[in-house]
């Protein structure tokens, strides 16, 4: 009798202990797929150097443009918001950015001079995209841009359409 009870208690203890390692095991998983207490949601997030000014900017909804004696212009209002990273110079001036817009879905890249944009690569929702570089003064300008429909390079030098190929068909 005392072997039988003795095997109870010991295969009692086995379930117990087994069903206390699978509870410890499954809050776990729990804990790993439920993140909420691991992820910071913000609308932005400000990073500033040592002399406090903004190098960079992620936000949902950034600050319009930044340029020429740190005055904000009102460029994105008239195409609507951009949401996404946007960098800045040791003065504080919009350099560049990679962001979406709210109008039409496209996602850009961008590197801008301390006066003007001077790359944008552009991925359209639709599935175009386009790469532009240009200079300072506008006059010399390379564009790249396919679609489904359609693939085109344009060069431009000193405002000038520089002919690359002739499209026989």
């Amino acid at each position: 009798m005392k072997d039988k009870l003795l095997y109870a208690v010991s295969l009692l203890n086995l379930v117990l202990f087994s069903s206390y390692l699978f509870s410890f095991t499954s809050s776990k998983d729990k804990a790993t797929e439920d993140l909420s207490n691991k992820i910071l949601k913000v609308s932005g997030i400000v990073i500033v150097d040592s002399s406090g000014i903004e190098r960079v900017i992620v936000g949902a909804h950034l600050p319009e443009p930044n340029f020429a004696a740190g005055s904000r212009t009102k460029a994105r209002k008239k195409n609507g918001s951009v949401s996404g990273v946007m960098l800045y110079d040791s003065e504080g001036q919009e350099r560049g950015g990679y962001v979406t817009d709210d109008n039409y879905g496209n996602a850009f890249l961008t590197l801008d001079s301390k006066t003007a944009q001077q790359m944008l690569l552009i991925a359209e929702p639709q599935g175009a995209a386009t790469m532009q570089v240009w200079s300072r003064n506008g006059k010399n300008k390379a564009s790249l841009s396919a679609s489904d429909a359609d693939a085109d390079i344009t060069l431009k030098k000193n405002e000038q359409t520089v002919k690359l190929y002739t499209d026989e068909h």
